[in-house]
């Protein structure tokens, strides 16, 4: 069982609960509740006969925008977890915030919910408060709040929503572990470390295609300074259309894994961010389940049946986590594969780098803009290298991280 840890101070007009204590419901595919515990009935003031049979958005508060709810569903109808911040009302009008863990169960949905408290819930609610807003006044639909949310997610650096929703849900876990003394679970540490990493190969390779794309003007450039400095056709022209005949060939190749629909990278993120957020679930189901153990009768809900039901249900969690860290791992693989053949083109790149070097000395004294260029070229190439090289790494400590991941899991 549960330490009994003090609430802490709840603000005007909060309903307040502590940190040790889990929400728990499940409905049907309509979202009509089918089952929850004493800590959902307490702090929402209703009563089981309200509660049962009644549709979940009876708790819900309209300072949580649509848009937040269009993207739980449409991952849940996808048959995927998904997570999120939600701010509900009780039954006397007051309101409590909880950090949501929804999975797709039997015949409909269940959710685990914590108490959250991280520097990034703060920032949260500040950008519901403006979208809430937006979604009153400029009769936002929740499509356009959706969008609004996951651009949100980008902006902060992160590659899917289900990315963010994976960190939040490890920050908040960990923040958990602290108010309640427990030691740290090394699972959520390597899952937030996972997940940063994941970022970071995202943010790089996505500077990377960048980089290149601004190299594109270079050719232009050097023949436009070809045809004041040489005749046509002369070395320096040469020099210019050998490299943007190789620059697009990398940049392609580039483009084939950074950018568009289902590339590489996103398919890395995909599969990883749906493992990590599976790991977390797991540790929310598994005390969840414990729980139950201690349930006072509730006529109309069987606990017998919810504990068999999270039992299958974590340990469908378990083999959907071993899928796609599989996946992940796979795709991480081809992601440093790529990256290392494409540093390999990039040598061809340099030798023609190299050699308008060697023209602009042969030319003293007229090559001032031809010298700028190729000074250009030294910086990106430079800067070029340096990302290929942090893609490698962090591709290869992705897998890594993985497979320890697994054999952690395995352990527990």
């Amino acid at each position: 069982m549960n330490a009994v840890i003090s609430p802490t101070l709840a603000r005007e007009g909060e309903a307040d609960f502590g940190f040790h204590e889990l929400f728990f419901s499940r409905t049907d595919t309509r979202g009509v509740i089918l089952s929850g515990n004493e800590v959902f009935r307490r702090v929402s003031g209703y009563g089981w006969n309200d509660l049962l049979g009644a549709p979940h958005k009876v708790v819900r508060h309209p300072d949580t925008p649509r848009g937040m709810f269009r993207i739980l569903w449409n991952a849940l109808g996808n048959g995927n977890p998904m997570g999120g911040y939600v701010k509900n009302r009780a039954r006397n009008g007051e309101y409590y915030w909880v950090f949501a863990v929804l999975l797709p169960a039997p015949g409909g949905f269940l959710s685990v919910r914590m108490k959250p408290s991280t520097p990034l819930f703060a920032r949260v609610r500040e950008v519901y408060a403006e979208l809430s807003q937006r979604e009153r006044t400029e009769r936002l639909d929740p499509d356009q709040g959706a969008k609004a949310l996951r651009d949100f997610a980008a902006s902060e650096g992160f590659s899917s929503y289900t990315s963010f929703m994976a960190s939040a849900m490890g920050q908040e876990l960990a923040a958990r572990d602290a108010k309640l003394g427990r030691l740290t679970d090394v699972r959520t540490t390597q899952l937030i470390a996972l997940n940063t990493s994941l970022e970071e190969v995202s943010r790089e390779q996505r500077n990377l295609l960048r980089s290149f794309e601004a190299l594109q003007s270079v050719p232009n450039n050097m023949r436009i300074i070809a045809s004041r400095l040489e005749p046509s056709g002369g070395p320096v022209s040469a020099i210019s259309e050998n490299y943007r005949s190789s620059s697009q060939v990398i940049s392609e190749r580039l483009r084939s894994f950074v950018a568009g629909q289902d590339n590489l990278c996103d398919r890395v993120s995909r599969q990883a961010s749906k493992a990590l957020f599976l790991i977390g679930a797991y540790r929310v189901l598994s005390e969840m389940r414990r729980n139950f153990d201690d349930a006072m009768p509730v006529p109309g809900i069987d606990w017998a049946h919810e504990r068999q039901m999270l039992t299958e249900i974590e340990a469908q969690a378990q083999r959907d986590t071993g899928t796609a860290m599989e996946q992940a791992i796979a795709h991480a693989e081809v992601l440093g594969r790529a990256s290392a053949e494409i540093r390999r083109q990039m040598l061809g790149l340099d030798t023609i780098r190299v050699l308008g070097r060697v023209e602009t000395g042969r030319m003293r004294g007229t090559n001032s803009h031809l010298s700028a260029t190729i000074d250009q070229l030294d910086v990106s190439h430079s800067d070029i290298r340096l990302r290929l090289e942090t893609i490698m790494r962090l591709s290869e400590g992705i897998g890594t991280t993985m497979r320890m991941f697994q054999r952690t899991q395995r352990g527990a």
